[in-house]
């Protein structure tokens, strides 16, 4: 993670004040709570002494709202196995600045940045220390009122709770949290009105791999400052672009390779019964092959205490094929009736044959109506992006 100090009472409480300290906003701290305790023992007034003054702090301090917009400029590798991905992220910034109000002659590049009040904004989900490159302006609306504008280029890795439920036919969100250190009750982080966030879809580096949607969504959160104390939070915004998993590889060769293993299954019926050895030989080599594919998914995935698409197919053959050698192992005790062995043999081998191709029927449409729905809204979100924004 970011190295950031989340324990707020390293942050200046001061910087409010001095902030409208020249605009003529009354920032000044009653003392009648405190004179009126005067006959309470000591110990029990400086607890009175710091609740009133974190109370009149939380009511006198004007809110700040800081407006932020993200613009994913370049995404690079999803890791599925870390549950991290890497991006060029460009973040945006404007709070109001009423103190330079009226002045229109210093719009342009801030010089020197440590004359004005500061939001400390900062990636609340970035791993390590990310490179970062600063750039500060005054602008003035159409009133004269003063902004000041802050552009942040981010470059590094992302920390992202990856839902692997649905693979490999998942779709997962792609998050830039923006926070404050100041509590919430002090700054408020919102999303621009003005700018919007982006993708840029062509500077996309894992595109064999991932497909990259163009529309983003935007949502406001409270990180908790304190765990011992819940009440003071700060103020975040998550701006999530969003990437399906291209299924095609995991599909060809784990699901179409574990068919036609477990099918072979079916193969050693046409050994004689009386060879029952032979027939658990050729099955157990079927189920050791399973083995190794599942291992070799387990590879590329994070150790999920919940089982996937992928996870639940392969189980269900290793079942099938179990299935097919324990009745390898049934058959002998039915030797002495031939014919009525034949029969039930025939009936075991259909009933297993229907269960394993409705099974693979069933499982293309569980995937069809469940994964692939999401896929869907996500298509929809883009061309309603494209029509709102007129995207070619």
């Amino acid at each position: 993670m970011a190295s950031v100090a989340y324990n707020f009472m390293t942050v200046d409480s001061n910087a409010h004040h001095r902030r409208y300290s020249n605009s003529g906003h009354d920032t000044g701290v009653s003392v009648d709570v405190l004179s009126e305790t005067s006959s309470i023992p000591r110990s029990a007034k400086k607890r009175t002494r710091k609740k009133s003054s974190a109370s009149v702090v939380q009511t006198n301090h004007k809110k700040v709202k800081v407006q932020v917009c993200v613009q994913f400029f370049k995404v690079g590798e999803i890791d599925t196995l870390k549950e991290q991905y890497t991006a060029d992220v460009i973040v945006r910034a404007r709070w109001r600045e009423p103190s330079l109000d009226g002045q229109i002659q210093s719009a342009g590049d801030i010089q020197d940045f440590q004359k004005y009040w500061n939001p400390k904004l900062y990636i609340e989900n970035t791993i390590g220390d990310p490179k970062e490159i600063l750039r500060h302006r005054l602008t003035f609306n159409n009133r004269g009122e003063c902004f000041v504008s802050e552009k942040r280029i981010i470059k590094g890795t992302f920390m992202e709770n990856l839902e692997l439920d649905n693979f490999p036919f998942d779709v997962q969100d792609l998050t830039v949290t923006v926070a404050s250190e100041f509590p919430s009750y002090e700054v408020e982080i919102v999303e621009d009105s003005e700018n919007r966030h982006m993708v840029n879809r062509q500077s996309f580096v894992d595109e064999q791999e991932w497909h990259l949607y163009v529309h983003t969504e935007c949502e406001k959160k409270a990180i908790v400052i304190d765990q011992a104390d819940n009440s003071v939070k700060r103020s975040a915004v998550s701006v999530k672009c969003r990437a399906a998993r291209r299924p095609g590889y995991f599909v060809w060769n784990i699901f179409m390779v574990t068919f036609l293993i477990c099918s072979l299954a079916f193969a050693t019926f046409s050994v004689e019964k009386d060879l029952p050895q032979n027939r658990l030989q050729l099955s157990f080599t079927l189920v050791l092959t399973a083995v190794a594919f599942k291992s070799v998914v387990n590879q590329s995935l994070p150790r999920i205490s919940y089982l996937t698409y992928m996870d639940k197919y392969l189980l269900t053959s290793m079942v099938m094929l179990s299935t097919v050698c324990a009745w390898h192992g049934i058959v002998t005790t039915l030797l002495k009736d031939r014919e009525h062995a034949d029969k039930v043999e025939v009936i075991v081998l259909s009933v297993l044959v229907a269960l394993y191709i409705l099974y693979n029927a069933g499982f293309m449409l569980a995937i069809y109506v469940v994964p692939y729905k999401k896929r869907r809204i996500m298509a929809q979100k883009d061309r309603e992006y494209k029509i709102l924004h007129k995207s070619p």
